[in-house]
């Protein structure tokens, strides 16, 4: 818990320390708890809970694309695909007695005022009362959908105002950071919430944000974030999406793209050449920083099919949906408010679903995926602690 804690600090505290002191250690938010978690691993290796067997095709997979790699860096980017199911099989070993589930649900509501003094440090509210136009808080948008998926789990089965509170705020980050793809993702993780919520209650919902999203497109701040001229159309957004996303279809240059659209195009029409194994591993990479600049292609599915082919993205994708299948399936058999990690878990793959369509989150460990398999780990430790006959005590989820 310290290493993973650790590992989440190191990206945000010093956006809200002066003069961003320490933000050159960042890539050690998701080395130490990668390193810390291996070495947890070797030493209980006969107590992992976790699933690593819905992994195992996706894991030997990447490790024999990895034993023929041409590309630079195809070393760092596998160890760092495979960093969130280690934390995830780390925390599936430790002893999760009912205080130590406690000390979790408090340390993930500190962890939640940190992040949110980041957000409004990051953002401009901290420091001049005004939103940022650039805000440099898009990881920040990924890890507030995670969180979300957290408190959004809380609110659906305790019913208790402050989490939805908790919620709200969480769900406004985005906003204020400015993130599209980062405001739908969010809003999303209490409608398509995978735990018991009446379905009335999730289509109200959705009505209430179709509303709210309508309002805040149409608002001067994401109109001029959406098109170069300050102006558009919702049928124009989602055109310009899907051509941005996919890279086929006509392209509209009034819509922002952040240079997607071109990349995206480029590594699409090579998908045909190599089409059900793909390229090889990070041969994404050297593409992506010849033609946009950038180390990554901000479309995880598209990289992986680039890279893996279909077949390497079929055994990723089928590895997320039978994860969630998983935990949901483990969590129903349990009491209380030991099952709340393995909901939150199964809920966590919804927004990551979508952020994989526009970002690097398979990438960021450190922002995403470490909590998000450290919840799941927790879920999975947590169904074999409380001893035969002793129900697990609701006190976490009164006292957060």
């Amino acid at each position: 818990m310290m290493a993973l804690a650790f590992g989440l600090l190191s990206g945000y505290l010093p956006m809200v320390l002066p003069g961003q002191w320490g933000s050159g250690l960042r890539f050690l938010g998701w080395l130490v708890p990668l390193l810390a978690s291996a070495l947890f691993v070797v030493f209980n290796i006969q107590r992992i809970r976790f699933p690593v067997v819905i992994w195992l095709p996706w894991i030997l997979w990447a490790v024999f694309y990895l034993t023929f790699a041409e590309a630079a860096n195809a070393l760092q980017r596998t160890v760092m695909l495979f960093t969130p199911l280690v934390v995830g099989a780390a925390f599936s070993a430790m002893p999760a007695s009912q205080p130590s589930l406690e000390r979790c649900y408090r340390w993930l509501f500190g962890f939640f005022g940190v992040f949110m003094g980041a957000a409004a440090a990051q953002t401009g509210l901290l420091f001049t009362g005004k939103l940022y136009n650039v805000t440099g808080f898009a990881a920040g948008s990924i890890t507030a959908s995670l969180l979300a998926a957290w408190f959004a789990v809380l609110y659906a089965i305790g019913r208790q105002p402050r989490h939805l509170l908790c919620w709200l705020l969480l769900a406004a980050v985005p906003v204020l950071a400015n993130t599209r793809t980062g405001m739908v993702a969010a809003a999303l993780t209490l409608p398509l919430v995978l735990c018991p919520f009446q379905f009335y209650k999730r289509a109200l919902i959705i009505g209430v944000l179709a509303v709210a999203g309508i309002g805040l497109f149409y608002t001067e701040r994401i109109q001029q974030k959406m098109f170069y001229s300050g102006e558009g159309t919702l049928q124009e957004a989602i055109n310009n999406t899907y051509a941005s996303f996919t890279g086929e279809g006509r392209m509209d240059f009034n819509f922002a793209t952040s240079g997607r659209y071109w990349l995206n195009r480029v590594l699409s029409a090579r998908l045909d050449e190599a089409y059900w194994l793909g390229h090889g591993a990070n041969t994404t990479e050297a593409i992506s920083v010849a033609v946009g600049n950038v180390t990554h292609p901000h479309n995880d599915w598209l990289r992986l099919r680039f890279e893996y082919g279909v077949i390497g993205t079929t055994l990723f994708g089928g590895a997320m949906l039978v994860t969630a299948l998983h935990a949901l399936a483990r969590a129903r058999a349990l009491r209380s408010s030991q099952g709340f990690f393995l909901y939150a878990g199964a809920t966590a793959f919804v927004p990551m679903a979508i952020f994989m369509f526009t970002d690097n989150v398979i990438m960021y460990a450190a922002w995403f995926g470490n909590l998000h398999f450290a919840l799941l780990g927790i879920g999975y430790a947590a169904m074999i602690s409380p001893p035969p006959g002793r129900p697990p005590a609701p006190a976490a989820l009164d006292h957060a």
